[in-house]
């Protein structure tokens, strides 16, 4: 299939997201053409261009924006019927569908075109609208996916949780690519340009910094972790990133003399600032059923930074701590149980260790490249053995 024409479905704007910056990367370099058609819900970027290699089209016609709930129902069906019709006037070989909320387009184009379907599972899709529908509507989506994954020639999952899953329900050709960084952006950076950015949010080179950087989801532990702060006032903590939770966040960081919000971290900071901290923090709600299809992009960036993490233990984020010893792990996100884990990391070699497994974890395995060489084998194979649905 080298050389082919693959049409990828997103239903947000690529900003980019980096999951799929990192699978149409693989693939263009692999000598594949890709053409992503997007969903740009509040016009903002520009309706088309070439992005290193991967020819983007944002549909922008169909205004909308993004947390609606059971109300984006009056616009998502007019942006699958866009995606359809671009679809179909560019033929190609494949359409690669990202989640739930596009599969239904893939469907019509592999009847109506006889190519190929990928059918991308970031996340557990129905649990994680749980969130914003009324149960009756999540019990629809589970039935929808159940129904439209057997049309699938091939689905990947970023979470073996969710893999297992499908398997069980009786689907097959299900396989998981995990959501790892390219090691080259999370290279060592100089000493000197560390400090400055630390010096810039005012932590002092003794000073034990805590990050969390990531999505401000409903599904994250936020809250304890901002108010462990109170437990260690000669420890700082700081948190990048944007979302559902954002007011709670500004407001909580504001009783805190030692915790500190920053806003969204643009892509080409996240290196700096993951080897600026000195112990990365990532903590899920365990009341939250989608919180164990979770497939981390902080875990793995912390590992490929060579950064000790602090994590709930529950799905992948669990099973990877454990497996490379990179991290520690509560079985709850407590205030209490987050402080102390900070305090078993101030020793230096502990810290040190644990971030040496992650980073040697990284390095021979849980990387982009080596996901991306994966998934241009699939393809191959795919195209090799022809559409059997």
């Amino acid at each position: 299939m080298s050389r082919a024409h693959v049409v990828m479905l997103l239903s947000n704007a690529l900003r980019p997201d980096p999951r799929v910056k990192r699978e149409t990367d693989g693939l263009v370099q692999a000598g594949f053409r890709v053409t992503l058609i997007c969903w740009d819900r509040a016009a903002e970027l520009s309706s088309s261009e070439l992005h290193d290699g991967i020819e983007v089209i944002r549909i922008q016609d169909v205004r909308s924006s993004h947390g609606l709930g059971w109300r984006q129902l009056f616009y998502l069906p007019r942006f699958l019927k866009r995606a359809i019709q671009l679809g179909e006037s560019l033929r190609p070989v494949a359409v690669h569908c990202h989640d739930l909320d596009t599969l239904y387009a893939g469907c019509v184009l592999k009847n109506r075109l006889g190519c190929h379907l990928i059918y991308d599972s970031h996340e557990n899709y129905p649990e994680l609208m749980r969130a914003y529908l009324p149960g009756i509507l999540v019990t629809g989506l589970r039935q929808l996916e159940r129904k439209l994954s057997r049309k699938a020639d091939l689905i990947i999952t970023a979470s073996t949780t969710l893999r297992d899953e499908l398997i069980a329900g009786g689907l097959r050709s299900v396989v998981t690519l995990g959501n790892y960084p390219c090691l080259n952006e999370f290279k060592a950076i100089d000493k000197a340009r560390l400090m400055r950015a630390r010096e810039e949010l005012g932590v002092s080179p003794r000073t034990v910094l805590v990050a969390y950087i990531g999505g401000f989801s409903r599904n994250r532990a936020l809250m304890p972790f901002i108010e462990a702060a109170d437990l260690l006032p000669d420890v700082e903590f700081h948190l990048w990133g944007d979302g559902h939770q954002r007011p709670r966040v500004e407001a909580s960081v504001s009783r805190y003399r030692n915790a500190y919000y920053h806003g969204w971290l643009p892509v080409d900071q996240l290196s700096l600032y993951f080897h600026a901290a000195d112990i990365i923090y990532y903590g899920l709600r365990l009341d939250d059923a989608s919180a164990a299809y979770n497939a981390p992009n902080t875990l793995a960036q912390a590992m490929a930074s060579g950064k000790p993490v602090i994590a709930t233990d529950i799905g992948d984020l669990g099973r990877l701590i454990r497996e490379t010893g990179c991290g520690i792990l509560l079985d709850e996100a407590t205030p209490g149980g987050i402080a102390a884990a900070v305090e078993r990391l101030s020793s230096p070699e502990l810290c040190e260790t644990m971030g040496s497994r992650g980073l040697a974890a990284a390095v021979s395995k849980y990387n982009a490249e080596t996901v991306q060489q994966e998934l241009v084998t699939l393809y191959e194979q795919l195209a090799a053995g022809g559409s059997e649905n």
